[in-house]
């Protein structure tokens, strides 16, 4: 079967997953194709997943069956939205209105989006191994110039930053997209020790115990572990040394050593046990970011 075909398919799965039925109008608004190819490609879903669509002659549509199991759909959640949100963009880029129920994302509710021409310029340094000169304003220091060598963007849960190598004081730190105010392509030779497999805070991760704050009551301990999926009282999760002050930020997290109010910070990190977590908490601390 064609890539082609597999994609019309995947989101004729999409309807029935998310509509609870189909029809044959959607894949005009999502592909332009005309109406024997449509036909066709229903009849590609009947014989590649079995069992799972009907036709139902009263409401002149498809309907998934009592037995319907997505077969072609990304079975993992956050890659089945990363698909929806796709669909959903490319039928607005085509200016027409999607059939789906459009879900609201508060991610960033005041930050602002990057800026396209640095985005684009980002990229193109990451991808061509280009130095960039760059003015930076920081919230604890005033303007300053960096030339650096931008290996990878990352969006913490608010916004959007850049992983670098600066060149001149030889080491890694993150840049936050908004603060970057002036930018273009330095003629400085690109450092060949600043890539990104150099950088041991990218490159080595540690597990982060996340447990629920000893100060809530019973009933709110088992409501944080099932919203955070804790077996036996914790979660553990394989975390970039790079991206810890992030993580703890985004979770709202506390040391169990500074305990914050419960009900504003429900989860505590659980440390103590990890030398290596403690001098890498210490550092982030003596640096204040966390």
């Amino acid at each position: 079967m064609k890539d082609t075909i597999k994609e019309r398919l995947k989101f004729l799965e999409l309807c029935l997953l998310l509509l609870g039925e189909f029809r044959k109008n959607y894949l005009h608004l999502f592909f332009g194709i005309k109406r024997a190819q449509q036909t066709k490609d229903i009849k590609a879903y009947e014989e590649e997943c079995i069992g799972n669509i009907r036709y139902c002659d009263k409401l002149k549509r498809f309907l998934p069956t009592d037995v319907f199991e997505p077969k072609l759909l990304p079975t993992e959640s956050h890659e089945l939205l990363a698909y929806q949100k796709h669909v959903e963009d490319l039928i607005a880029s085509k200016g027409e209105e999607s059939p789906f129920h459009q879900i609201e994302y508060i991610s960033q509710p005041f930050l602002t989006a990057p800026n396209i021409k640095l985005w684009g310029q980002l990229n193109r340094a990451i991808t061509g191994k280009l130095v960039l000169s760059i003015k930076y304003s920081g919230l604890r220091k005033k303007e300053a110039s960096y030339n650096i060598q931008p290996l990878a963007l990352i969006h913490n849960g608010f916004r959007w930053h850049v992983r670098a190598y600066v060149v001149g004081e030889e080491r890694y730190r993150d840049f936050v997209l908004s603060r970057m105010n002036k930018y273009q392509i330095s003629e400085l030779e690109y450092c060949s020790a600043g890539l990104l497999e150099n950088d041991e805070k990218w490159n080595n991760t540690v597990e982060l115990v996340f447990k629920p704050h000893p100060q809530l009551t019973p009933k709110q301990v088992q409501s944080v572990e099932e919203d955070y999926g804790m077996i036996d009282g914790s979660k553990t999760v394989e975390c970039k040394v790079c991206n810890i002050q992030h993580l703890l930020k985004l979770t709202r997290t506390g040391l169990d050593d500074e305990q914050r109010e419960a009900h504003l910070f429900p989860l505590i990190l659980d440390y103590k046990n990890s030398p290596k977590l403690i001098d890498i908490l210490n550092k982030l601390k003596s640096k204040k970011l966390i």
